[in-house]
């Protein structure tokens, strides 16, 4: 029953994707989106790619980082080899975050005796990219907001992205109070009977490793700033290729806002709602929706290369033994 449950959900995120791309494609001319592309300059195009793949390396660098603050030793290669599968998962699951669930069972499954610890460095993973990426999009979106408020609907996304901006970091302050949570007496009390306790603890205790080792965080930062400039730079070069004269800082605020929101697991990649979210902030700037659609493609086209790649890897990777679980 739960499989036919989840394939049901699925199927719902499918049809959901399928109806917002056939609104958004029925009003877009595909003659002129197909001109544009054909007229797009091959060496921004490479450009983009390669700067894709640089936005890969960083982010594997973070989860590396905070992968030893747990003392959990995997190579940069091997960290690498696991991101471009999470990046392969993400190309076809809901949302922007189900490779995250791959990565943890890979993790898990190289550190078998740091299960809590090895889950928890995925999730502190994307929510140190979320943060840093939250922190970008609000300080540029204050300048932008008196350029974009010309559509009616741009204030109440941008509220959208407040309201998830606050979702988040309540999150964070609830996970960071985690520890201090457990030690209190109605926790100790419940240790005997709750079956999830021991689990409680295993997090509390690497949220504390998390805590002390401010440093791996720091890195962590620095990396996504890496990773989030490296996508905002293909974006641009992919505008460039496309002949679309948008300034660079106002790309990234619109690609800050729209990838946050894009995350919300509604639709497969996010397919529809970064299409129709970049149709309302292009319209503004005096671009058509047939360019904001044509933009869309190329950009999700330029990761569609590297979780291509990550399919490639998937299918040839067998995961090591860690040396814990050697005999």
């Amino acid at each position: 029953m739960d499989h036919f449950r989840r394939f049901g959900w699925l199927l719902l995120r499918v049809a959901v994707s399928v109806l917002l791309l056939t609104l958004i494609i029925r009003r877009v001319p595909w003659a002129s989106i197909g001109e544009t592309l054909r007229e797009a300059k091959p060496i921004w195009l490479l450009g983009a790619i390669l700067l894709a793949g640089a936005q890969v390396a960083f982010a594997s660098l973070r989860w590396q980082a905070l992968l030893r603050a747990q003392e959990i030793a995997l190579s940069l290669g091997e960290t690498m080899r696991l991101t471009l599968i999470g990046r392969f998962f993400n190309a076809f699951l809901p949302g922007s975050t189900g490779g995250d669930l791959v990565r943890i069972y890979y993790a898990v499954r190289l550190a078998p005796k740091q299960k809590a610890a090895a889950s928890l460095s995925v999730l502190y993973d994307r929510f140190v990219g979320a943060v840093v990426l939250l922190l970008i999009g609000s300080g540029l979106c204050l300048p932008l907001y008196p350029i974009l408020s010309k559509s009616s609907l741009v204030p109440g996304i941008l509220l959208a992205f407040l309201l998830v901006a606050a979702g988040i970091f309540l999150f964070a302050l609830l996970a960071w109070l985690l520890p201090w949570l457990l030690r209190r007496r109605p926790f100790r009390l419940l240790e005997r009977h709750a079956p999830f306790h021991r689990l409680l603890e295993e997090l509390s205790h690497a949220l504390r490793r998390f805590a002390a080792d401010r440093k791996a965080t720091a890195r962590a930062a620095l990396f996504s700033i890496g990773a989030h400039g490296s996508t905002f730079g293909f974006a641009w070069f992919a505008a460039t290729a496309l002949r679309l004269p948008i300034p660079f800082w106002i790309l990234a605020a619109i690609l800050a806002v729209v990838s946050v929101l894009d995350a919300i697991p509604i639709t497969i990649s996010g397919l529809g709602v970064r299409e129709g979210l970049l149709v309302l902030f292009f319209q503004p700037l005096g671009f058509t929706s047939a360019q904001a659609v044509t933009f869309s493609l190329l950009f999700f086209g330029t990761t569609l290369f590297w979780s291509l790649a990550g399919g490639i890897v998937y299918w040839r990777h067998k995961a090591k033994p860690s040396a814990e679980a050697a005999p």
